[in-house]
């Protein structure tokens, strides 16, 4: 282990089109994979960075004037970060195997800075690792037994194991819609099974919450939603009662066409469920009070008719191999439909200052381009295609030659490109009866960070290497500078 401290004097913000740049921090080495916040709220700024042959991470105090940098050798290089969990006492970062499915710790006490590594399991054949998950002060390591669909949950209060159990699943295709397309999931599946965990901590863009399987926190319990054409299949897990409870919402379109056409999403925010579903010529957007499980009220959108519950412009947002997004108004209803048809619908909501609520409801549309010298192995496709296509050519799972492939919206190299494609609107509607509210746009973080990028990132790509958080009234965004090789993060407003 290495420790290696860095003082940085601010004396005043350096502000650059409304946000403020709070540091520019030196690290040991240049990270080469990822970055992830893994201090708890209200606690002082750590972030990580997952290196082949080490983890570091940077602390910041919270007047952002001092950082420090500790350097932790890694013991396997097919370890995978996959949380961390923050209390008074410790701080610790968990660990899964690509290759054996061993689940460990890295856990540092802050009495003394005494670091100790843990295997926590090993997986059993039948065992598939899902997700690591904080709630509250513990760990939940989640896996799925493949012979019986029993989802099992470890929790863990740092290194040591607080319970095991065992929750019944009714819904019959858990272990095929967890293993389906991993390759479209956008966030990085541990083994051959992977769901993606929405953190409301972050305003949540259309890229965040496409797929189709997703898991919340609510509470003391988990919420995991399955999207299908006309169906969502909602498993509610009871962390208090021990149960497992099964619902399934079918949705019907007015205007009729063959039903295997159709695409539906869904998004759950705060007690309400919104779900959206399109054939190509309209789209549904039900709103469900997930208390109740009772309709509120539906609206609906058809391809020859303006969008009565929009604000502002329709929006086509477009990017290639993580290049800063070009933004152009769309003009026609008929051609927002064209954009949405074969492509992954979604939706999702977030809270405004006059008790509000602002949706976006849109698309998002991926496309890989091969170049001809990879041969077979990688297929050119876009949605449900793409998916087939990358998984037979790299291969997803343990045992695999090489790691897990999953697409993050930015990933180009010299065999292939990636383009990203974004159809959408905003809908001001009030927080109960949902009624649509005609006014202006409130600004947002996504608009104020789109704004900051355009103007910063025009020579190149968006770093792929950033990580974002909140911190008391800010929305931070840190990200790793490779022209002067320091970590950088400003402060926009919420």
């Amino acid at each position: 282990m290495r420790v290696q401290v860095f003082l940085c004097f601010l004396c005043f913000p350096v502000v650059v089109w409304g946000q403020s740049v709070v540091g520019s921090f030196s690290l040991n080495n240049k990270p080469e994979d990822f970055a992830y916040k893994i201090s708890r709220s209200g606690e002082p700024i750590r972030v990580l960075f997952q290196n082949d042959s080490e983890y570091e991470i940077l602390s910041i105090d919270t007047s952002f004037n001092f950082s420090k940098s500790i350097s932790y050798k890694q013991p396997d290089r097919y370890n995978r970060f996959t949380a961390s969990l923050e209390t008074d006492n410790a701080l610790s970062l968990y660990f899964i195997q690509l290759k054996t499915g061993k689940f460990s710790s890295l856990n540092i006490s802050k009495a003394d800075s005494q670091v100790v590594w843990n295997t926590l399991f090993t997986e059993s054949p039948q065992e598939h690792f899902l997700k690591a998950i904080p709630v509250k002060n513990n760990m939940l390591v989640l896996s799925v037994n493949e012979t019986n669909q029993n989802l099992i949950i470890k929790t863990y209060k740092h290194a040591e194991k607080i319970s095991e159990d065992t929750f019944k699943i009714e819904f019959p295709d858990l272990m095929s819609s967890l293993q389906a397309n991993l390759n479209m999931l956008n966030q990085e599946p541990f083994s051959d099974i992977g769901i993606t965990y929405i953190d409301y901590e972050i305003e949540q863009d259309i890229s965040d919450i496409y797929t189709d399987r997703k898991i919340y926190v609510r509470d003391d319990k988990l919420v995991l939603v399955f999207d299908q054409q006309n169906t969502s299949h909602i498993i509610i897990l009871d962390l208090i009662k021990k149960k497992s409870y099964y619902k399934k919402f079918s949705f019907k379109l007015d205007l009729e066409t063959a039903s295997n056409t159709n695409t539906g999403n869904s998004f759950l925010y705060k007690d309400y469920f919104f779900r959206v579903t399109c054939n190509g010529h309209q789209i549904n957007l039900a709103i469900v009070d997930f208390r109740t499980f009772k309709l509120i009220r539906n609206h609906n959108i058809f391809d020859n008719q303006p969008i009565e519950i929009k604000n502002g412009p329709i929006l086509l947002e477009e990017s290639t191999n993580g290049s800063v997004p070009s933004i152009n108004p769309i003009n026609t209803t008929q051609k927002f439909f064209k954009l949405v048809r074969g492509a992954d619908l979604g939706v999702t909501a977030r809270q405004n200052q006059n008790n509000t609520l602002e949706l976006t409801i849109g698309s998002h549309l991926s496309e890989v381009y091969t170049s001809p010298a990879m041969g077979s192995g990688l297929s050119m496709g876009l949605g449900v295609g793409l998916g087939i296509g990358m998984g037979v050519g790299l291969g997803v799972g343990m045992g695999s030659s090489i790691d897990p492939f999953y697409f993050p919206y930015g990933m180009g190299s010299r065999s292939h490109s990636v383009s990203i494609e974004k159809a959408y609107f905003h809908s001001i509607m009030t927080d109960k009866e949902f009624a649509h509210v005609p006014m202006p746009l409130q600004n947002s973080y996504l608009d104020r960070r789109k704004t900051f990028q355009a103007r910063n990132f025009k020579a190149g790509k968006v770093p792929d290497i950033k990580v974002e958080y909140q911190w008391k009234d800010k929305i931070h965004y840190g990200y790793w500078d490779r022209k002067t090789n320091k970590f950088v993060v400003l402060a926009f407003d919420k």
